[in-house]
């Protein structure tokens, strides 16, 4: 039973895989057969048929007939094969002859595709010809009235082409004959080649309108512009050597017959109308012109510059002599009272240094003026290098010279900052004195000795000579310390003789009933007559606080309240 099951189910399989192959393999045949009555539609009798209204001659005679035949072969031969094939294709779907009716399919496919190619094109080259013979009439009109416009700007303004208008005439005669020839070839019915004429007539036109509105512009410019500016070089050069400028180095007549050949190179080759090449070497030429414009204006301006600046250079270095000079006094006092390093002594001999190179600088500068024939350009140059120079030894003089004032600026401020030190020192002495104090502690007294011998040696360095900046602030900043170690030391130990004074006088009131806190009170004052401030107020409080505890903080309240 089993064997039949799987049986049926494997026949039932197979003949629905068979029916569901050859629907999709008639889908197909039904697909190609209506693909090839759309090629057998496609409208090329109708667009051959127009090619009867042009002039059938020529190639277009030849490409018509050459359609016509690809059209036929298509329609009688190629399409009814492809129908045979397709039969035939059926009858093996029939057979169940799969696979090869699979195969034949594809191969019918690659031949419609291929058909189809061949159509298109067709239609694509009749369009061509037809557009031409189309495009070529609407064209050629407007083109005959462009040339007319041209010839007409060429005869109005013949003066302004110059010795360029033999080869403007020669190319617009040769224009002429282009329009015989496209009318020959299209009354010939060679209307794609007509088409080619348009496209050279076209570009000729318009390269001879850019030489209609150019030629002119450059004439002027080859002929008239330029050689007079040149001319105009010339005669300022040689003014500027009858008023005595020395130009040696700019060999200005040379190089104006130089460009004067280049000029008439862009005559040559405006004369054969390469106008692109005749504009790019115009455009060199006038560079070159404006460069020796500009080399005879840097020497004018040379020469005034040298005249203007002359004077203010040679006093100007003058000041800065007399400066250094001061400076070299003021540093010979300074340093008997300071001490200067030997990197500041060095700064200033090479400002001293290079103040004298700068003044034999110049000196020779003027003497070769006198002497010898030299370009107002290279003085300038050399004018130039000397104030730049100038500029910098100045800098670093000032820079020098604030170094000295700070020395002194520095010995005032240590001067006044020691004064300050003494007064909160005597500041310190006076709140003892007034605190009246039973006495002193014998380490208070060996700092404030200290103190007053850091003041001491502050004075003492200051007093130096010469005077020694840097050994006069490590000894500032000694004392400063040790000072306002004295100062704070004092506060303290006045705040803590109050304090134990008002707590053992606070405790007396618990003296005769507690015998602990008269033991420790009397032990307290001890330590308070032996100068043991802070001892006595730590043991005034501990024997207090034992039989009336915040009884410290109440005290220091009250104080504060009544100070």
């Amino acid at each position: 039973m089993e064997f039949v099951a799987i049986s049926a189910l494997l026949v039932i399989g197979g003949l629905t895989y068979t029916y569901v192959h050859r629907k999709r393999l008639y889908k197909q045949i039904d697909e190609l057969e209506q693909w090839k009555i759309s090629l057998m539609n496609r409208p090329v009798p109708e667009e051959l048929s127009k090619i009867k209204s042009l002039n059938m001659m020529g190639e277009t005679e030849q490409l018509f007939e050459k359609w016509r035949n690809e059209w036929d072969d298509i329609v009688a031969v190629q399409l009814p094969n492809i129908e045979e094939k397709l039969f035939d294709i059926e009858e093996a779907v029939v057979k169940y002859r799969f696979m090869k009716a699979k195969e034949a399919l594809r191969q019918t496919e690659q031949q419609l595709r291929e058909i189809e190619g061949n159509i298109q094109r067709i239609l694509l080259e009749l369009q061509e010809l037809v557009g031409s013979e189309e495009k070529n009439r609407e064209e050629i009109e407007q083109l005959k009235e462009k040339y007319r416009q041209v010839k007409k700007a060429m005869l109005t303004q013949r003066h302004a082409f110059g010795c360029t208008e033999v080869a403007l005439e020669e190319r617009l005669n040769a224009l002429q004959n282009q329009f015989q020839i496209f009318e020959q070839l299209t009354t010939e019915g060679n209307y794609l080649a007509a088409r080619e004429v348009v496209v050279v007539i076209q570009n000729e036109l318009h390269e001879l309108n850019r030489f209609i509105e150019q030629i002119p512009l450059l004439l002027s410019d080859a002929q008239i512009e330029i050689p007079a500016q040149l001319d105009n070089i010339v005669e300022g050069y040689r003014e500027l050597l009858e008023k005595g400028y020395v130009l040696d180095h700019l060999p200005v007549e040379k190089e104006v017959e130089a460009i004067r050949g280049k000029v008439s190179e862009v005559l040559a080759l405006l004369e054969t109308l390469a106008v692109d090449e005749a504009e790019k070497l115009l455009r060199e030429v006038q560079e070159d012109v404006d460069t020796l414009y500009d080399l005879l204006e840097k020497e004018v301006y040379a020469e005034r510059f040298v005249h203007e600046e002359t004077e203010k250079i040679e006093q100007t270095l003058y000041d800065l002599e007399e400066e250094t000079k001061e400076t070299r006094d003021e540093t010979l006092f300074v340093q008997q009272s300071y001490h200067l390093s030997q990197s500041d002594l060095d700064k200033y001999r090479q400002i001293e240094k290079q103040v004298q190179q700068l003044m034999k600088r110049f000196m020779l500068i003027q003497t070769k003026m006198a002497e010898e024939r030299l370009a107002y350009s290279l003085i300038r140059e050399e004018l130039e290098e000397i104030l730049a120079q100038i500029a910098t030894v100045k800098e670093k003089h000032a820079q020098f010279r604030e170094h000295l004032y700070a020395l002194r600026k520095d010995e005032l401020a240590a001067r006044e900052k020691l004064a300050e030190m003494k007064k909160q020192l005597s500041e310190a002495i006076r709140l003892v004195k007034k605190s009246k104090l039973p006495g002193l502690p014998e380490s208070y007294m060996l700092q404030v000795s200290e103190a007053r011998e850091s003041l001491t040696r502050v004075s003492l360095t200051l007093d130096g000579k010469p005077l020694n900046m840097e050994a006069v602030h490590q000894a500032l900043d000694e004392a400063t310390v040790s000072v306002q170690n004295v100062y704070d030391q004092t506060k303290e130990m006045i705040e803590q003789a109050q304090l134990a004074e008002r707590v053992i006088q606070y405790g007396n009131r618990y003296r005769r009933r507690f015998q602990v806190v008269k033991e420790g009170l009397d032990e307290a004052e001890q330590l308070f007559r032996r100068y043991e401030y802070e001892l006595a107020l730590q043991k005034a409080i501990a024997v207090v606080e034992q039989v009336e505890e915040g009884a410290f903080e109440r005290i220091r309240e009250w104080l504060k309240e009544n100070e």
